[in-house]
């Protein structure tokens, strides 16, 4: 009886060894769980307000958690996430085929939706010329309307001053893949930030940005931000669901899918266990992380929505 009880504590020594050291890496430090630990993460500059508030939630939730996320291009993050510096990403975008394909049986990843974005574009203040057709959208971004005056005779200003946020952000790269082309005309500042505060102080810029920089009703820096702007309604293509009404980017436009420059939002993860970038896009895609996507102005992917129609 004596072998027995000794042969058993032996057994239980043995499993808390081994569990322990499957707690560390090669390099013997200790692993994240999904609510402990260390993580380095990072997102399209685009979703910078979401993502900064979902992390402090997160933290506040799971103190033992520590975050580090950075904020950039999409085509500099995704570079950085095939690579394997990053291990989450938050992107306007899922994999794309040669992603995919270099994944494919060499590495693990799960990607989810989040949330529906859509990409604004914004006139000075001073600007009068506030609805486009989605046909004229892709003029623009093709440099065939180059004038105010192309799109409205009565214009009185000059030449349409074309700003967005980097040359390779996903901005851009939908803004091209919307007129079949590899970029658009125009000027890369630096970020959305950037683009707004340029349109807000030139009578003949337009800006394209994502739509939580000036979606937030309860955010002082975006209702900061729309005082010196407006934001354009667009007509979508005759026989679209938006063809009859030029929509703003509303979340309940979101919804209907009667705003037209729509796009999706993905937490992406190559982690190969579930560790603390597993958690974190847990915690989006939970109750309390679609709350916040909801409150910034964006349609969240899993949460009910309830449209009410006011007359």
């Amino acid at each position: 009886m004596k072998t027995k009880n000794k042969f058993l504590l032996f057994a239980l020594i043995g499993i808390c060894f081994s569990a322990c050291s499957n707690n560390k890496d090669k390099n013997g430090k200790e692993l994240s769980t999904t609510t402990t630990g260390e993580v380095k993460i990072a997102a399209d500059e685009t979703l910078l307000s979401i993502i900064d508030a979902q992390e402090q939630v997160f933290e506040t939730i799971y103190p033992k958690a520590n975050l580090s996320a950075v904020y950039l291009p999409e085509l500099d993050m995704m570079d950085l996430f095939i690579k394997d510096s990053i291990s989450l990403v938050v992107a306007a975008r899922g994999l794309n085929p040669s992603e995919i394909a270099y994944f494919k049986g060499k590495h693990s990843y799960t990607q989810n939706k989040i949330a529906t974005d859509g990409i604004a574009l914004i006139v000075n203040n001073q600007n009068t010329d506030t609805t486009f057709t989605l046909a004229q959208v892709r003029e623009i971004m093709r440099g065939n309307f180059k004038d105010w005056n192309t799109l409205d005779k009565k214009s009185t200003l000059a030449k349409i001053n074309l700003v967005f946020d980097n040359k390779n952000s996903g901005t851009v790269r939908y803004m091209a893949e919307l007129v079949g082309q590899k970029s658009i005309p125009g000027y890369a500042l630096k970020t959305n930030e950037e683009v707004i505060k340029y349109v807000s102080e030139n009578k003949n810029a337009l800006g394209i940005v994502g739509v939580n920089w000036i979606s937030d009703k309860d955010d002082p820096k975006a209702m900061k931000f729309r005082s010196g702007i407006n934001v354009v309604g667009i007509m979508g293509d005759p026989g679209d669901l938006g063809d009859d009404y030029y929509y703003q980017p509303y979340q309940a436009y979101f919804a209907t899918k009667q705003y037209p420059l729509l796009r999706e939002i993905y937490s992406i993860s190559r982690e190969p266990r579930a560790g603390l970038a597993t958690g974190f896009a847990s915690f989006i895609s939970s109750d309390k992380g679609q709350k916040i996507i909801l409150k910034s102005g964006l349609l969240p992917a899993n949460a009910p929505i309830r449209i009410i129609q006011t007359n």
